[in-house]
């Protein structure tokens, strides 16, 4: 009934402007929320206001207008919608659009994201940005903020002091773009041959703590070697290294080396002796989990001893180097098993956390999408993870927005699939058509719990590839381009490649390739221009790239990101 009723209202205003174009006044705010109001929802009230034929088809011509430039309609190759659409927005459009956003919000509080849902599923038309690999081909509007409804965290951690936003590397208003680069990388992507203009900082992926609090390399002098070329480079163009300890696999250490006043001391001083000796900018600690026993050794106290030792690192640092954590959907466990409630001691010490939005789900044979922006459909069987709840959990515990960095993939999943749509979401919308020819063989992840599974791999040698060799089903951006499934257009965004075919979910606002036999979830310029302007309208510290090597050579996910983002 309620996509009935929609198909008629779309039909009666596009036949109206198709009659004549005339001039008329912006809808006042009451007549855009009831507008708003009854596009998200058939019974809403109050009902649509009467309008004569003189201002039915003034606004069918000024909704056609907007449709037009958001892309073709439904059912149209999104190809050549792309063609067709104007990139400038009128004024008067932005202006209505933005009264329908706020009428649907009123109306929808607790729904995550409810603008986008209204412009990808409850119009007539399909929205895609024009995200393309450089600045000046990705256009400059914005997209709503989003938030996502979650049950909030149920336990508490000790009660501390309140949480602090003077840490000299927090900006207010400067957004920040990072990434991490992993030692095993550097035959793919060079520290030299990184593009300083992106980034602001980079963490250096891995070093791994000790259950006696001392800190060791993986790969010994070779990686000690990777960092210093990364550091020599990073401060010649003026930006900074952070060093990462632990990440998945490398965090068997961290719950010892907490677990006592005197160990925290013994830690405090190897990350001392490391600043002093490479000359770091600062750390960041990807413990993968306390309190959580996937990730390895844990402890009840493991949350309580964590911040902590933060709060006493902060003090023995001082202000100046970047402190940071890499952290879950959900807030950390406290020892009850449920998510702490209070994080304030933890954002009193650290600059920034990243909310690492990705592996929401791995390889499998009934494919997910692998970094939701948010659960727009409403139906998701994890509504706790995507960006716009996980940064809404963390600032409900504590951690103030203008700390949260929302990490992003530079990589995709490959799933052995003929799906069509993806897990628990709905109706993808098919954006081009191609032969299916192409196949790849994957190895299928196993699942960990869902709400924790977002990670930063510990090392990983190589990622999917043509001949089968696989890593846990993932695969980078470039090796898609590389490979053939995907191939950049001319206006510097990517389509399906020969024997594939791209898909859009609206559900979580990424793109899926199928080629018949295998599924490729991953975030493409388009996702990543509008998670860029979520991190922006949400008033997010920025960005921070899950790794920078799975970027193109001309870096078109960052630069789509960074779009989002107004740099």
């Amino acid at each position: 009934m309620k996509l009935q009723r929609l198909a008629g209202l779309c039909a009666l205003i596009i036949a109206a402007a198709a009659t004549t174009r005339t001039s008329a006044a912006p809808l006042e705010a009451s007549q855009a929320e009831a507008f708003g109001a009854a596009l998200h929802d058939e019974r809403a009230r109050p009902p649509l206001p009467v309008l004569d034929t003189r201002s039915a088809v003034a606004l069918g011509t000024r909704l056609l207008g907007l449709l037009e430039t958001r892309g073709n309609l439904r059912g149209e190759s999104v190809q050549g919608g792309l063609q067709r659409r104007d990139r400038s927005r009128s004024s008067y459009a932005a202006q209505v659009t933005q009264q329908i956003r706020d009428g649907r919000q009123r109306r929808r509080r607790a729904q995550a994201d409810g603008s986008k849902r209204q412009r990808r599923r409850g119009t007539c038309g399909t929205k895609k940005s024009n995200a393309a690999s450089s600045s000046s081909s990705v256009p400059k509007s914005t997209s709503t903020k989003s938030s996502a409804s979650s049950s909030k965290a149920t336990s508490t951690s000790s009660s501390a002091k309140p949480a602090s936003t003077t840490n000299s590397n927090s900006t207010k208003n400067k957004m920040v773009s990072a990434g991490y680069w992993a030692d095993w990388t550097a035959g793919t992507l060079a520290p030299e041959k990184i593009d300083w203009t992106k980034f602001d900082f980079i963490n250096f992926a891995f070093a791994t703590p000790q259950s006696d609090a001392s800190i060791k390399f993986s790969d010994g002098d070779r990686s000690t070697a990777l960092l210093k070329r990364l550091i020599s480079s990073a401060h010649a163009n003026g930006k900074k290294v952070v060093l990462s300890l632990g990440g998945w696999g490398n965090s068997n250490g961290f719950s010892g080396a907490v677990s006592s006043q005197s160990l925290r001391s013994t830690f405090i001083k190897s990350v001392q002796s490391l600043q002093s000796k490479y000359g770091l900018d600062g750390f960041d600690f990807d413990w993968e989990y306390p309190n959580n026993v996937q990730g390895g050794p844990t402890d009840p106290s493991d949350t309580k001893n964590f911040q902590t030792f933060l709060v006493d690192l902060r003090q023995a640092l001082g202000s100046k180097p970047i402190l940071a954590a890499a952290v879950p959907h959900l807030p950390w466990l406290a020892a009850s098993g449920s998510p702490v409630n209070n994080v304030s001691r933890a954002a009193s010490a650290l600059d920034y956390i990243t909310l690492m939005n990705y592996d929401v789900w791995g390889s499998s044979s009934n494919p997910g999408p692998n970094a939701p922006l948010a659960n727009l459909c409403g139906n998701s069987t994890q509504p706790a993870a995507s960006a716009a709840a996980g940064v809404k959990q963390w600032a409900a515990a504590g951690m103030p927005r203008s700390k949260i960095i929302l990490g992003i993939a530079g990589y995709g999943y490959i799933n052995t699939s003929s799906k069509k749509t993806l897990r628990q979401r709905g109706e993808a919308t098919r954006r081009e058509t191609d032969d299916l020819k192409a196949s790849w063989p994957v190895r299928p992840e196993p699942q960990r719990d869902p709400r924790y599974r977002a990670i930063s791999f510990a090392k990983r040698a190589q990622l999917v590839g043509l001949d089968g060799s696989s890593s846990d089903g993932q695969v980078n951006f470039r090796q898609l381009v590389d490979q053939g499934a995907l191939k950049v257009k001319s206006d510097g965004t990517y389509g399906a490649g020969s024997g594939w075919t791209m898909y859009w979910d609206d559900c979580s606002d990424t793109p899926f390739l199928s080629n018949g036999n295998r599924v490729v979830t991953y975030d493409d310029t388009y996702s990543l221009y509008d998670k860029g302007s979520f991190a922006k309208q949400a008033g997010i510290a920025g960005i921070n790239m899950w790794s920078v090597d799975g970027d193109t050579s001309n870096w078109a996910l960052m630069s789509a990101a960074r779009s989002g983002m107004g740099l």
